[in-house]
């Protein structure tokens, strides 16, 4: 059976709307017994973004099969050099597992071991805490792994974030300048520039407000680790949830932050690498 995408969206999103009467976890599982392909490719992750044209082709499922398959980890690109995964809230990046849940390194590892048949370990080279959403990207070479950290340290991070208070205006950037100690972490904050500082840029959009409340689309490049909510909060807009860096205490789940866009250049190339993911209604403009 070929199916046509009408509109950028992910590969569950597009069973569910296909198969509007299957419950998501026959339809996960679908995808995880290879029984979708794209571009003679068998592809097993369930967030696999397409864009609006693609077809892709279903086989029928045979629910015999599911006994042998393995939840694996989304991955977004792979090449000899990296791959990118997306990390969901509540799975540790690294190190042990946290409640029961496997840390997404480990399952990579796992993963990719599986499909190659033989020991392959890779490296995170871009850090997102526990409780944080985001695209995550590892390094598969040992020999090029602190060249893709230095890569990483370019890359343009796209967010959508949900924030406390109104904003004047419907765009605007946040600056401000930061100390960091000598291992790569916030020291103090500034509201001038000085020597031995370094500036941090946030280009950001309202998409919408609800109660003293927004939803922003942020753009910025990520000099250390979590400086989206430290620098929301500096400009006196914490993040919703964000309990680690803040006195706002309210009960949210976890941090409203969402990375769905990565730009970073492609260590082999040099050529701008675009890794993307789609947004969970949570993170859209509902009325689009």
């Amino acid at each position: 059976m070929k199916i046509t995408v009408t509109h950028e969206t992910s590969l569950l999103e597009l069973l569910q709307e296909t198969f509007p009467d299957a419950s998501t976890n026959k339809l996960k599982k679908v995808i995880r017994c290879g029984c979708i392909r794209h571009k003679n490719a068998v592809v097993k992750h369930p967030e696999f973004l397409l864009q609006k044209g693609d077809a892709i082709e279903y086989t029928k499922y045979e629910a015999k099969r599911s006994y042998r398959e393995r939840t694996m980890a989304p991955i977004l690109y792979e090449d000899g050099t990296i791959v990118a995964s997306f990390k969901p809230s509540g799975t540790p990046l690294t190190g042990k597992n946290v409640g029961g849940v496997r840390s997404l390194n480990n399952t990579l590892n796992s993963d990719l071991s599986h499909l190659y048949k033989k020991t392959i370990a890779v490296t995170p080279v871009m850090n997102l805490r526990t409780d944080e959403n985001g695209i995550c990207v590892f390094c598969k070479r040992d020999d090029l792994r602190q060249a893709l950290r230095q890569v990483c340290t370019k890359a343009v991070k796209h967010y959508r974030v949900w924030v406390c208070g109104d904003f004047e205006n419907k765009k605007g950037t946040l600056r401000a300048w930061a100390e960091l100690n000598q291992r790569g972490f916030l020291r103090q904050w500034h509201e001038s520039d000085a020597e031995g500082l370094v500036e941090c840029t946030m280009k950001y959009t309202v998409i919408r407000n609800e109660e003293e409340i927004s939803l922003l689309d942020v753009e910025m490049v990520q000099i250390f680790e979590n400086q989206l909510c430290m620098q929301l909060m500096q400009s006196g807009h914490p993040v919703l949830g964000d309990k680690a860096n803040t006195q706002y205490r309210v009960d949210y789940p976890y941090p409203y932050t969402y990375n769905y866009k990565v730009e970073i250049p492609h260590p082999a190339n040099g050529k701008k690498l675009t890794l993307a993911t789609t947004l969970p209604t949570l993170f859209i403009d509902e009325k689009k």
